[in-house]
């Protein structure tokens, strides 16, 4: 999991990488992997996608909670008619009805009349067999969720920057070897063509040096590349020009590896992961929405009143009504019903896998991030050793190339061991500190102040 998540961002600015033409632009601005992490917190695209989710969520239980409120309407009209009933219904509704009003042919055949209303309508829910409550509930736990996903995902920004600054830092020092290194062979193989050209040594030797030196620059060339490669990355995650380059300031150095307790981290894993802490509370909303489908059987209650003014011209005061009352509504068939309740089941039945399927990765992760971790801290005192070694090896050589005793080919070899046992170490030193930021990703323990800890750890 942890290898698809830095690869798919490597995979997004590799195409962009690959049109990218020209040297990058000189700059002496300086980045710090605090100010790094902090630019890439505030650019990271779904950081800012899962705040709106949580927006959404606040919203959604907002809106739930409506249902306990009483919905106020104002109304006003305006109609003319002559149809008996209207007219006769109007004069009622204004205060105008006299005795005059029962003459038969003015019941049957009535002027037209006009009638200006204005009234209020109110609604209060007493009960509606749980819905509102089960969609309070509902919202409340998806609210829970929807930040889980947001510190989850903040967690993987975190992440996301630790592995891009350390692989930067690791690429400026192997670039920095590799050019020390490519230096003084350069002169040595300028002194060798001169003595081949006088026929003091072999020419096989001098060719079989050329080859190690060819082998320098395929280095120095790849590690260019990929160091334009990281540039290009690292301004990606800060959603700064692409061709922007930095002096990175901080540098990794080698400190004690502690001993990690696989057990007790899947332990804390499952108290702390927030997407594992996601799920549950999606269980929850769930079962809730489920309990409300089951309810939707129940009988809905609510008192109702009307209050409205009819008049047959806005200057007069008309009459003034007003109706009250309480009504109930119960389903007595609902063909839908048994549906909405198997789909709520599934789905709860389907997240409460999604719980199992999650542990169990969680668990893989940690026993393969454990083991590289080990890896790490059980080569880093022999890949130093082997360093070391073949950097005396090559001071030693030196002077006996010098008196003749070793070829120029010797020399090259020995330090093509160097450059070689050099990168190793570097690489087991990025790899250790990256493993213990993965470890604290994948226990939920990967915040601001473990980072800014980290980052204390690289040195300045």
């Amino acid at each position: 999991m942890l290898s698809r998540l830095f690869l798919g961002v490597v995979s997004g600015f590799l195409l962009t990488a690959v049109s990218f033409a020209g040297e990058l632009q000189t700059s002496d601005s300086e980045l710090s992997f605090e100010m790094f992490s902090q630019r890439v917190l505030v650019h990271y695209p779904k950081l800012k996608a899962a705040h709106s989710d949580v927006d959404m969520a606040l919203a959604q239980q907002m809106r739930s909670k409506a249902g306990f409120w009483p919905s106020l309407d104002l109304s006003a009209g305006y109609q003319v008619s002559n149809d008996p009933v209207n007219v006769f219904g109007m004069l009622l509704s204004q205060n105008r009805f006299t005795s005059s009003d029962f003459d038969l042919k003015r019941l049957n055949e009535p002027n037209r009349h006009q009638d200006v209303s204005a009234g209020v309508h109110v609604e209060l829910p007493l009960f509606d067999a749980m819905q509102t409550i089960g969609r309070v509930r509902s919202a409340r736990e998806n609210l829970k969720a929807s930040k889980a996903e947001e510190a989850f995902t903040k967690m993987e920004a975190l992440l996301i920057a630790q592995d891009a600054y350390l692989n930067a830092l690791t690429l400026d020092k192997l670039a920095s070897i590799i050019n020390e290194v490519q230096k003084n062979s350069d002169e040595d193989l300028q002194k060798a063509k001169d003595l081949k050209d006088k026929g003091m040594i072999f020419g096989a030797d001098y060719y079989s040096a050329r080859v190690i030196y060819g082998d320098f620059t395929r280095m120095k060339n790849e590690i260019a590349r990929q160091r334009m490669a990281m540039t290009t990355l690292l301004n990606i995650l800060m959603g700064e020009s692409l061709d922007k380059v930095w002096t990175l300031t901080d540098k990794i150095k080698e400190t004690e590896a502690p001993l990690q307790d696989q057990q007790k981290l899947m332990e804390i894993a499952f108290i702390n992961r927030p997407d594992l802490s996601s799920l549950k509370a999606r269980i929850q909303a769930s079962g809730f929405e489920l309990s409300r489908e089951k309810s939707s059987l129940l009988p809905s209650l609510s008192a109702f009143g009307d209050a409205a003014n009819d008049k047959d011209r806005i200057k007069e005061s008309g009459g003034n009504n007003y109706t009250v009352g309480v009504k109930v509504d119960l389903p007595l068939f609902d063909p839908s019903r048994a549906g909405r309740i198997k789909e709520a089941q599934a789905r709860k039945e389907q997240l409460e896998h999604n719980v199992q399927i999650l542990k169990d990765s969680i668990e893989q992760d940690i026993a393969q991030e454990v083991a590289r971790y080990d890896t790490f801290r059980d080569n880093m005192a022999v890949l130093k050793g082997m360093t070391d070694d073949a950097k005396e090896a090559v001071s030693l050589v030196v002077p006996l190339y010098s008196e003749g005793r070793k070829t120029i080919a010797d020399l090259l070899e020995v330090r093509r061991t160097y450059l070689q046992s050099a990168q190793e170490h570097n690489k087991a030193l990025m790899g250790i500190s990256l493993s213990e930021a993965r470890l604290l990703f994948l226990t939920g323990q990967l915040n601001e102040d473990e980072v800014k800890k980290l980052s204390q750890g690289l040195g300045v």
